[in-house]
């Protein structure tokens, strides 16, 4: 029950990742992809370690710990495989789509999702004003 439920727990914040990356071009979708993969080879992992459940840290012993972290580091890598499946499939699902438009659609868009990334960065720049004052 518990072991579903982390399941579930990831691959909620799995969902969120890629809901993340989908709302990127085609291009930008498959830019992150490579860039993830070159992470991934570039970083052998050292030894099992994890994260605990909530609330496991309050009843587990030190042995557990060490098991459940050794659990978590055996399905880690069917779950990073899977997470750069759905990136893959999501771009190629957001190059076909974008493939739909016209050139004036495709300019228009590209327009709204400029003007876009400017209000956020404006925000950004505030909040940060902000934050210094303090």
């Amino acid at each position: 029950m518990l072991f579903a439920r982390s399941i579930a727990t990831w691959l909620m914040i799995f969902g969120f990742c890629v809901a993340g990356v989908a709302a990127r071009s085609a291009t930008a979708a498959e830019e992150s992809t490579a860039v993830a993969e070159e992470k991934a080879e570039a970083k052998p992992r050292a030894k099992a370690r994890g994260r605990l459940p909530n609330f496991y840290s309050q009843v587990v012993t030190e042995k557990q710990r060490v098991e459940i972290y050794a659990i978590q580091g055996a399905y880690q890598d069917q779950l990073d495989e899977l997470i750069r499946q759905v990136v893959a499939i999501k771009a190629e699902r957001d190059a076909k789509v974008k493939a739909t438009l016209t050139a004036d659609q495709l300019k228009e868009v590209e327009r709204l999702q400029a003007a876009a990334e400017k209000r956020r960065e404006e925000r950004r720049t505030a909040a940060a004003k902000l934050e210094n004052a303090k």
